[in-house]
């Protein structure tokens, strides 16, 4: 029996977001154990303020909120509209607005919490775009205050259903994998990819001060042999325990692989190569937690993916 899956997908009334929800609804149709809640936090127009400075009567007053109603309403129409066009089941959305909305991660956290949604959505605009560099004010927010869900970044032009899954550290990594036997097995005919960077040596096993004599020498590359073995064996259990499952959900073996390499220009910038020279339309990556997610160039790997990989929904696992 399958277990019910819901995400909570924050929108706003651009035509960007309407392209993020259909994107969404595009990979997640074929399963119909997914449930889909669209939330639109509508601004607060002051209408105090309004009614003082435009000296609008207490019954232009009543029209203007009902009128302001009406558009709240249209938002989420569109983008179930959306949902629906792309082949998802309009009987598999729910629509919810908060009005008067001024902190609407607040409120989609506040939301989360209390109905218990494991999975946050959102779309965030291209890279020719100036809010890109800011990464979105909503999206920079959910990435820093998200602690106990997982959080999809959407770019609407995804052109590609094949998954690339980021193995960046072992405690992490079967949480990834976790997410994506649970949420994207689904996807028989995706080519899934487990990929991994080993990163550089730890300082313990980096060379003295002293030069080493030979026998000093060798023990010490015996350690950093034992250590490269023992770290990329637990990466490759993690990797074969996600291939056997998906296997068992039915994806064919031959669409599941293990790539392994040593770090070049840095993890993030090896995983954005592989992104780009290759045809990934998904990318899943843990995180340590909320701590490990900085100001960009101060060394968090997803935060950089979040900042630079683009056509493509980042799943970032908590």
């Amino acid at each position: 029996m399958n277990t019910e899956k819901r995400i909570l997908f924050g929108v706003d009334d651009s035509e960007f977001a309407i392209q993020a929800v259909a994107a969404v609804g595009g990979l997640l149709k074929n399963s119909r154990d997914y449930k889909l809640t669209l939330f639109f936090g509508s601004p607060d127009p002051n209408l105090p303020f309004l009614s003082k400075a435009l000296g609008l009567s207490p019954e232009a007053i009543e029209e203007f909120q009902k009128v302001c109603t009406l558009e709240e309403q249209k938002v989420l129409d569109r983008c179930k509209e959306a949902l629906t066009n792309s082949g998802f089941d309009s009987d598999r959305v729910e629509m919810i607005c908060e009005a008067k909305c001024t902190d609407p991660v607040y409120h989609l956290l506040q939301l989360a919490t209390k109905q218990g949604y494991e999975t946050l959505a959102l779309g965030l605009r291209g890279p020719a775009r100036a809010e890109r560099k800011l990464m979105g004010s909503v999206a920079y927010k959910l990435v820093h205050t998200a602690e106990d869900q997982t959080l999809w970044v959407v770019d609407p032009r995804i052109s590609s259903r094949n998954v690339l899954v980021a193995l960046v550290g072992a405690p992490v990594g079967r949480r990834v994998v976790e997410h994506v036997v649970t949420h994207f097995s689904h996807l028989k005919d995706s080519k899934f990819t487990f990929f991994h960077v080993t990163p550089p040596l730890p300082p313990q096993y980096w060379d003295d001060a002293r030069i080493l004599d030979a026998k000093e020498r060798q023990e010490r590359e015996e350690q950093i042999d034992q250590w490269m073995e023992g770290y990329a064996d637990r990466v490759k259990a993690i990797a074969a325990e996600g291939k056997e499952r998906l296997i068992n959900s039915g994806v064919p073996e031959e669409n599941v692989s293990f790539k392994i390499q040593a770090q070049e220009r840095g993890i993030a910038r090896d995983i954005l190569a592989e992104l780009e020279g290759n045809n990934y339309g998904i990318l899943v990556i843990g995180r340590k937690g909320s701590k490990e997610i900085k100001q960009f160039g101060l060394g968090s790997k997803a935060h950089k993916l979040l900042h630079n990989a683009h056509a493509l929904a980042i799943c970032v696992v908590n």
